[in-house]
């Protein structure tokens, strides 16, 4: 005979065999990651993903790299106590050079972003901010035209620059 489950028991079963507990999980760890590392690491450095609990951390130079291999078990008790009541477990933080987005007061003064979400998006020319706009101007729905111009914008900004002849 067939039972019914409840919605809250079928959406976490299907977020976690889909993977989806862990995405929720870096992105809560990205949302709070100036309060779990601190002001001063965490412009230094961004959560970049979580992998078999392993936290993978983007820095953005080598004495940063240096310095935060002293500051690994205390940074790791605070990411395991920001994450001590969800399904995510962290067991390990890799450190590695990459890239981190800019400083929301650094992005303001750098790009034009088309909504305040936007201003954590890291280098982002004026000039990708309006082709997209005006490629999504046509979409009548508020949040996905943001959006849409959000994800233009982005992809604009990450294609290599070509210089012509």
């Amino acid at each position: 005979m067939y039972s019914f489950s409840s919605p809250r028991h079928i959406l976490t079963e299907l977020s976690r065999s889909h993977g989806f507990d862990v995405r929720f999980g870096e992105y809560h760890l990205q949302q709070q990651w100036q309060t779990i590392a601190g002001a001063s690491v965490a412009s230094h450095t961004w959560p970049t993903r979580i992998k078999f609990r392993t936290l993978h951390v983007a820095v953005e130079n080598s004495v940063w790299l240096h310095q935060l291999t002293y500051l690994k078990a205390s940074l790791l008790k605070n990411v395991q106590a920001a994450f001590n009541q969800g399904d995510v477990e962290v067991q390990d933080i890799i450190f590695r050079l990459g890239d981190i987005p800019a400083s929301p007061e650094h992005s303001a003064r750098e790009t034009a972003p088309a909504t305040a979400k936007d201003a954590a998006t890291p280098r982002v020319s004026t000039e990708a901010w309006k082709i997209a706009a005006d490629c999504a101007h046509v979409v009548q729905d508020t949040a996905l035209r943001e959006s849409l111009t959000r994800v233009i914008a982005l992809a604009l900004s990450s294609r290599p620059r070509t210089t012509n002849p």
